[in-house]
């Protein structure tokens, strides 16, 4: 939603301005653009099921038995839309990722790269990379659905990743960005 845009570019436009780039340093000045980013990755989790992974002992899980050499699949995307841990699990809301008092909180149950010895091994690169990318993109540019259009089908193409399908955006320079567009690309 645009109020959602416009609140991320307040707070880049506070904390970081239209002088310079955003950089690694100014992730912490940032709480609720970490928390659209955050938002993104609960609703629309890039993989909707985890690696398999194989049991290596007799377990149980939530009460169901376990046995070794079982093949286990961990549905995030149950997890991250389970509406017990999740008001309103298929709204788009990153306050969700703050406290009443406006600090960043990670749900013990929002787990985008997974969860102990097995985590990503790539999130903390990934997460700088998105972070960068997001701010980048909104701190210089403005995304809005252009006229009669309809809103993107969120449900996407599942495969070993969730694949966004086609859907139109009108993307526009912000005010002072513009400019500075046309002449970085003419050196």
């Amino acid at each position: 939603p645009l109020q959602i845009q416009e609140r991320v570019q307040a707070e880049l436009d506070e904390q970081v301005g239209g002088e310079r780039p955003v950089g690694v340093s100014d992730r912490g000045r940032l709480p609720y653009l970490d928390c659209v980013i955050n938002e993104g990755l609960r609703i629309r989790p890039v993989s909707p099921v985890l690696i398999p992974h194989v049991a290596v002992s007799n377990s149980s899980i939530g009460g169901c038995a376990v046995r070794r050499g079982t093949r286990v699949l961990v549905n995030m995307w149950s997890i991250h839309h389970d509406p017990r841990h999740w008001d309103k699990p298929d709204l788009f809301s990153p306050d969700r990722f703050l406290d009443d008092h406006g600090e960043r909180v990670i749900p013990a149950y929002f787990l985008p790269f997974g969860a102990g010895p097995r985590v990503c091994v790539g999130e903390s690169l990934a997460r700088m990379e998105l972070f960068l990318f997001v701010a980048s993109l909104l701190q210089r540019i403005s995304f809005k659905l252009p006229a009669g259009e309809p809103p993107p089908n969120l449900q996407g193409r599942v495969g070993v990743v969730l694949q966004p399908l086609p859907y139109q955006v009108a993307v526009s320079p912000r005010a002072g960005w513009g400019d500075r567009m046309k002449c970085e690309g003419t050196h």
